[in-house]
């Protein structure tokens, strides 16, 4: 407010939001030299707190201050499929979509008393348009996500019963230096079996993903990185805690009931995927993405590792049988999955070239699906 005050301007026709230093070096100030000279922009200087970049690169947590939201900021990378800024409309939509996806929890029984996931919603956000380059036709989508900030729920000990703790789904796949896993560490002090141990991790994991989709036709991204495993005293898993709603909750586009009374902002927000790839979330995203090279950590076969899965499945549709449609519509245990190819987008498809819309993975060809028998 000093800084503004001083400069003669009001606080109070600002809204104030954190820029990644290299965002402001290498993008804001070349491209919106104009608004930063007129004093539409403002650099305030650094904050008080230190951050730290998360796996995904541009969500960073406070560690001067744990319990402040995360911030999930632009930056105009280019890094697996697209660039990584926040498109505009999404970023404003985010705290509605939060709202939506915590309301089908929170009014569902199994979610809410049972399975009980903890989702890390967005519930604060700001953008700012470009006004010119948002108004030439046909300008590269990376130019229409270049300032913003959303804030996002930090998983905090309040949302953890006395004996939890939690650590990203990545983790488990670490091995040291020495050839120890992390898994067969946490296995170890679990004083489970390695089969009993995985059946622990499924369960805790797949009922609320399963019911999310077969109930409501949603899906998350439950990746390494966005899937988050709570652990009881003994190493045990116990719950699933997930985020990044606006950017990888995707809906049926088949017409399901659960979906009709989706409140205007969601609807118009969220991608809609026909159910065969909308499976694709859980099968690339979290089968082929990550449990795929879990297996090689664990002492388990192929075999042993993947009829766990698949019973954790078959277990819940038993729960569930009332939804036997839903079970064929998304069928997760077909003979075989298409095959998602990030690289062919790179090298044969999409290169390095501009265009209007975000590019989505290839598909090409397909896989045994490990769970069909």
């Amino acid at each position: 407010m000093a800084v503004l005050t001083k400069r003669g301007l009001d606080p109070a026709d600002y809204l104030w939001l954190p820029v990644h230093p290299w965002q402001w070096d290498d993008t804001i100030l070349p491209l919106f030299a104009a608004d930063v000279a007129a004093g539409r922009i403002v650099p305030l200087g650094d904050g008080p707190d230190d951050f730290r970049a998360q796996q995904s690169i541009r969500t960073f947590s406070n560690v001067t201050s744990p319990s402040r939201h995360h911030v999930k900021l632009p930056l105009s990378v280019l890094n697996t499929l697209v660039w990584r800024g926040l498109p505009t409309e999404r970023t404003v939509a985010a705290p509605a979509v939060t709202e939506w996806v915590l309301g089908l929890r929170d009014q569902d029984e199994f979610l809410s008393d049972e399975a009980r996931p903890v989702l890390l919603g967005e519930v604060a956000s700001v953008t700012v348009r470009h006004d010119l380059l948002e108004s030439v036709p046909g300008v590269p989508y990376q130019y229409l996500e270049l300032l913003g900030a959303i804030w996002r729920q930090p998983l905090t000990t309040e949302q953890l019963d006395a004996d939890e703790h939690a650590r990203t789904l990545a983790a488990l796949l670490y091995v040291d230096p020495e050839g120890r896993s992390l898994v067969g560490e946490l296995v170890s002090r679990s004083g489970l079996t390695s089969k009993e141990w995985l059946a622990r991790l499924v369960h805790a994991m797949l009922p609320p993903l399963l019911h999310f989709l077969y109930r409501y036709g949603v899906v998350f991204s439950p990746h390494g990185e966005n899937a988050i495993v709570v652990f009881d005293e003994h190493e045990v898993p116990t719950r699933l805690a997930v985020k990044d709603f606006v950017d990888d909750v995707n809906v049926s586009a088949a017409p399901l009931p659960e979906l009709a009374d989706m409140p205007a902002p969601v609807d118009t927000i969220l991608l809609q995927e026909q159910p065969d790839f909308l499976c694709q979330f859980i099968h690339s995203g979290l089968f082929v993405g990550h449990f795929r090279y879990l297996v090689e950590v664990m002492d388990l076969s192929q075999d042993d590792f993947w009829s766990v899965v698949r019973a954790e499945i078959l277990a819940y549709q038993r729960r569930f049988p009332e939804l036997a449609e839903r079970f064929a519509l998304f069928d997760l245990l077909t003979d075989r999955i298409e095959r998602l190819c990030l690289n062919r987008n790179r090298l044969l498809l999409d290169g390095y070239r501009d265009r209007p819309e975000r590019p989505h993975a290839a598909v090409h060809g397909t896989v045994p699906n490990p769970l069909a028998r």
